[in-house]
């Protein structure tokens, strides 16, 4: 099977004729994956047979899907995925609590992955990570600020108490397939910040470049946990017992215990949690 990781923001008015129309399209399609409809368009991941792959980006072109938002895998589906198709409807595509509207995003500025080292060398150029601490301990760019936050919607508020810092600088800020920066860089231009979004993220840096100011591996929200610069699986390892993404310090931490506990979460572990653990570390065991 083939994986197909897509989305793209337009206004949509009927998000319940959308969602039946994508659940008939599939129906007699063996498809794995979750996909989210709302007001401000599409965001989905699924795997799909490889018979089936060009009618589904036909389809998904169809319905509102930008061809440069449509991005292919070969990964283990049994891995990605342990469930059928959902279709589900959702305020947002990707959660923020931002307040935008379709016409906010589309005025967001972007800078393409083999322009992006021109860019961010400049003196005026101030780099934010907008995505979330875990995140950015395991890779980002040289001199790139970290906001520190433990998840998207936090964003706002960091930008709200630093807008006027940033409002005399170009800013370039990245994300990891595109989609925050997408949401985050009309929030800071509707501030008066000049801001600038890497395109396509920074897998598509990987993808273009030889990411010479990438420093560390980038966490993806799959089994490979992190990917390196030739886009290759990681040597980073989740803890099972918080599904956090580890650091090699981490891992060498006497708090660590594979498959149970790691130094964020070793205080929580009870009896009963642990039981819950080694049933799932086995079920990982069978599928790895």
């Amino acid at each position: 099977m083939r994986v197909i990781a897509f989305y793209t923001f337009f206004e949509l008015k009927d998000a319940i004729g959308l969602k039946k129309e994508i659940k008939n399209f599939f129906k007699n399609i063996v498809t794995k994956g979750n996909i989210l409809v709302g007001p401000e368009g599409l965001n989905g991941t699924i795997a799909v047979p490889e018979l089936y792959e060009q009618k589904t980006i036909n389809f998904l072109k169809e319905i509102g899907v930008k061809e440069n938002h449509i991005k292919y895998s070969n990964f283990d589906s049994d891995r990605f995925f342990k469930k059928k198709l959902k279709v589900k409807i959702k305020k947002e595509i990707v959660t923020s609590n931002f307040n935008l509207s379709v016409e906010d995003i589309k005025k967001g500025q972007f800078i393409d992955p083999k322009n992006w080292e021109n860019f961010i060398s400049q003196e005026d150029v101030t780099i934010i990570d907008t995505r979330n601490e875990y995140e950015f301990k395991m890779g980002h760019f040289k001199n790139a600020i970290n906001p520190k936050i433990e998840s998207f919607r936090e964003f706002k508020n960091y930008i709200d108490a630093n807008k006027d810092k940033l409002k005399n600088k170009k800013v370039a800020i990245y994300c990891t397939g595109g989609i925050r920066c997408e949401k985050a860089g009309p929030l800071m231009q509707k501030l008066g910040i000049d801001t600038f979004q890497l395109k396509g993220g920074i897998l598509k840096y990987f993808e273009e470049t030889s990411a010479p100011s990438w420093d560390g591996e980038c966490f993806v929200f799959d089994y490979r946990v992190s990917v390196d610069k030739n886009l290759k699986p990681g040597n980073n390892k989740l803890c099972y017992g918080c599904n956090m993404p580890l650091t090699k310090e981490e891992v060498l931490s006497p708090y660590y215990q594979e498959g149970f506990t790691c130094p964020n979460c070793y205080e929580q572990l009870t009896d009963k949690k642990k039981r819950s653990l080694t049933d799932k570390r086995e079920h990982w065991k069978r599928i790895s």
